[in-house]
């Protein structure tokens, strides 16, 4: 008879349970009841507690007519993308503190360094922003004619504080690359990493128009060729008279071959150049030429060296450290001509990863261009260039660094000049 009750007992709260649950619930919600049988004795004036959850999904459907839409193109408006678009960005806010007052912003350029009178003491210089700062987007496509490759960058290291500098816009299909880019007579890889905005004074690096065929000829090599934009960057007393037309009717060509030995590689590249000027009433031309040998070598699983070295006539421009100095050419007041000046630099650079958030590097590097008798005692001859850099990155997106650079400018008169600049960055990039 007791079971019985108790049974009763249990089915009469089941029931009553479910009609309130019931009761409360509207007809779109969605209901989850769990009921557990427990085989166990019930003790007489046992309470049964029930809880219940009821999610409510609210469904509004909208219908809208896709015919009835109103597109308002122009023919000359952006299209729909075809491609894989990818964002991409770094904030970089970078500082330094100058003991000798250069006021370059984004790099330690010895060229600049102050000599003689100009070498006042307890002249200094601080600096602190985000010049360095950049946004780029990059689209992907497979085709059937290939996969097709667009990538345009930006920063803000401009000459005006509210325009943007391009750093690259080009389009890759298949072996060719075809825009603004690094030009051929370079090699990244063997560029060490510094929180100089330009790296090695004595470095290659420069960015123009090219057109670059370049693919692998073997398990371990690749070979490239390209044309190039080319730039005068001399000083022509005659230039005068052509100040508003291109000089230059001639591209430069340039050449690379690399070899890869495992992680290492090492490369050879050159360049030709036909370089127009203008004397006395009809224009002429000289021929630049330079070669470059560059490596990087892993000694051991943390250490690398990065090593270039180059040479060559009218290439200055292609250096970090001096385009757009007039160094390519110099004007010879005697013989009332143009004639190329010869440079010759290169950089050494030891790197070791303590472990993947720390890095520390050390760079040492030297450059030399020819002087002639006519040229002012007070020219450029030659510098030399020291970097020791430590970098932290608590997550692979953040980056914080300390550099010490130092460096010397020698001019033909053999008055040297000495610089010494602090560095600090902190970036993140996305």
């Amino acid at each position: 008879m007791l079971l019985k009750k108790q049974r009763m007992k249990r089915i009469l709260v089941i029931i009553l349970t479910l009609i309130t649950v019931a009761g409360n619930a509207q007809v779109r919600d969605t209901l989850k009841l769990n009921i557990t049988l427990v085989e166990k004795k019930i003790v007489a004036d046992t309470v049964y507690v029930f809880s219940s959850r009821i999610d409510t999904i609210a469904l509004q459907p909208v219908t809208t007519d896709t015919s009835k839409v109103v597109r308002d193109v122009n023919p000359l408006d952006l299209e729909a993308s075809k491609y894989k678009i990818q964002m991409l960005g770094s904030i970089r806010v970078n500082g330094y503190y100058d003991f000798t007052g250069m006021n370059n912003t984004e790099g330690f350029m010895p060229y600049e360094i102050p000599v003689g009178e100009e070498d006042i003491e307890g002249l200094s210089s601080v600096y602190l922003g985000a010049r360095q700062s950049r946004l780029g987007m990059e689209g992907t496509a497979s085709t059937r004619v290939g996969l097709i490759r667009t990538y345009i960058e930006v920063d803000f290291a401009s000459s005006s504080q509210s325009v943007w500098r391009l750093r690259h816009a080009f389009a890759e299909w298949n072996y060719f690359k075809m825009g603004y880019s690094w030009s051929t007579f370079l090699d990244n890889a063997s560029t060490p990493t510094t929180i100089d905005f330009e790296g090695p004074n004595s470095s290659l690096s420069k960015r123009h128009g090219i057109i670059r065929y370049e693919r692998k000829v073997a398990n371990n090599s690749t070979a490239g060729i390209s044309i190039e934009s080319p730039e005068t960057d001399y000083y022509n007393p005659a230039d005068s008279l052509i100040s508003n037309k291109n000089k230059q009717g001639n591209f430069d060509i340039a050449g690379r071959y690399k070899y890869n030995i495992g992680i290492s590689h090492v490369q050879v590249a050159g360049i030709f150049r036909r370089i127009g000027y203008l004397e006395q009433t009809e224009m002429d031309v000289m021929y630049g030429w330079g070669f470059l040998f560059s490596t990087s070598i892993s000694i051991t699983r943390k250490a690398t060296i990065f090593a270039q070295y180059s040479f060559g006539e009218g290439i200055a421009n292609y250096y970090a450290g001096f385009a757009g100095r007039q160094l390519d050419a110099v004007y010879d007041p005697v013989a009332e001509t143009m004639r190329l000046k010869s440079i010759r630099g290169g950089f050494l650079t030891y790197s070791f990863v303590f472990n993947p958030s720390w890095r520390f590097s050390f760079t040492a590097g030297s450059s030399n261009i020819k002087a002639f008798d006519f040229e002012p005692d007070d020219s450029f001859l030659s510098s030399k260039y020291f970097a020791g850099n430590i970098f932290y990155n608590p997550i692979e997106t953040i980056r914080l660094g300390a550099e010490l650079t130092t460096g010397s400018r020698t001019n033909i008169d053999k008055q040297k000049g000495r610089s010494t600049r602090i560095s600090l960055l902190a970036s993140f990039d996305f």
